[in-house]
């Protein structure tokens, strides 16, 4: 089991466009969520300023967790494939990228191959390393050259990302941020918007 740490180690540069430089969960309670409208083509502003909300606090984050904010933010548990539907529509504006745990969206004009990590808020904002987008952790490896003369970098990555245990697959992305941050890894691509839509 892992345990991620709320402080972020001071070796850590932190994102500066944040207020505190933290990684919060945005709050879509000042939105009136009617799950009975969502459908509705005369609910499509409230939708969109949702997403615009999620965006602008969280991003870069994953499509999928974005479209668990709205979906949660409407009482739903599950986002089954016509409410992320819903929610795509008003993506195609904005920035992605694709990496091995998903897509990835980003605001318009953001998309970097290093971006300043965000360490969580508190316990409610902690993100598993398949949700944090490659170019923070690879901002944590550049930030930390030593990093890379210790035996085990991608352990030490995760120690540093507050994990304690480290699966296959986190180890596998953590090992790609570590190229990149040294300066192996490809380059990140923006992944093409959806088509329009009519």
């Amino acid at each position: 089991m892992w345990t991620p740490k709320t402080e972020a180690p001071s070796s850590i540069s932190v994102a500066p466009d944040d207020p505190d430089g933290r990684y919060s969960i945005t709050d879509l309670t000042g939105f009136i969520a009617d799950p009975d409208q969502f459908y509705d083509f005369a609910y499509r502003d409230t939708l969109r300023a949702m997403v615009a909300a999620v965006i602008e606090t969280e991003s870069p984050l994953r499509t999928d967790i974005l479209c668990q904010r709205v979906a949660r933010a409407h009482g739903w548990l599950r986002t089954g494939g016509k409410i992320r539907e819903r929610i795509d529509m008003h993506l195609r504006d904005y920035d992605r990228t694709q990496e091995s745990s998903g897509e990835f969206i980003w605001k318009i004009g953001a998309v970097a191959d290093f971006h300043p990590y965000r360490p969580p808020h508190g316990d409610e904002a902690r993100r598993a390393i398949p949700d944090i987008p490659l170019a923070e952790i690879s901002a944590v490896v550049r930030a930390n050259p030593d990093l890379l003369e210790e035996p085990d970098p991608a352990r030490e990555l995760a120690r540093m990302l507050g994990v304690e245990r480290l699966a296959a697959g986190s180890r596998a992305r953590l090992d790609k941020a570590i190229a990149r941050g040294r300066g192996d890894g490809a380059s990140v691509s923006i992944a093409p918007s959806m088509p329009d839509v009519e």
